[in-house]
């Protein structure tokens, strides 16, 4: 069964959608104050650490910025990329032997392109509706999917990981 998160993130207005994404980025950096050792320790076993959920959050940014944001136009069409295949690609990344710092800076940078694109976007393209994944209606919100939707779903996102990660931390 999909977690709703139709309860969960209510925006007023676009800009205030786009200011919660950029106002990630600070409690990002405050993760370069830990120990690299805990960071790439599986937050609980058989899950990620918190170096691939980053690794993660930056994959994710870059592909909705450059393959699904500009395919957002009233009416289109879009098949997204398959889940498991990108977060694959982050995790292993993450264990590649980057740095964890590279990986803040990654994030950081993928986000901030990001919300650059996101302002760019008038509010005809932020709300017009699409079909993504031969679906009209977005099956965890149970709203049309629009641009607006879309990133309402990946601030949904990005607390849920922060929660993650801040409850590993708090165990440390």
């Amino acid at each position: 069964m999909k977690e709703s998160r139709k309860e969960s993130i209510l925006f007023k207005t676009k800009e205030e959608l786009i200011d919660t994404l950029e106002r990630f980025i600070p409690w990002v950096k405050t993760l370069l104050a830990y120990d690299s050792d805990v960071l790439f320790h599986p937050t609980t076993e058989g899950k990620w650490s918190v170096a691939e959920i980053i690794a993660h959050l930056a994959f994710w940014d870059k592909y909705i910025a450059e393959e699904t944001i500009p395919k957002m136009k009233p009416n289109a069409r879009i098949e997204s990329v398959e889940f498991q295949v990108l977060n694959d690609q982050a995790s292993e990344y993450a264990l590649s032997g980057v740095s964890f710092n590279t990986l803040i800076e990654e994030l950081i940078e993928n986000r901030i392109a990001l919300v650059s694109s996101l302002k760019e976007k008038t509010d005809e393209v932020f709300f017009a509706k699409f079909v993504l994944n031969r679906e009209e209606i977005d099956p965890y919100s149970g709203y049309p999917h629009t641009l607006y939707n879309y990133v309402c779903g990946f601030i949904w996102h990005d607390q849920h990981h922060k929660r993650q990660i801040e409850s590993f931390l708090r165990k440390r």
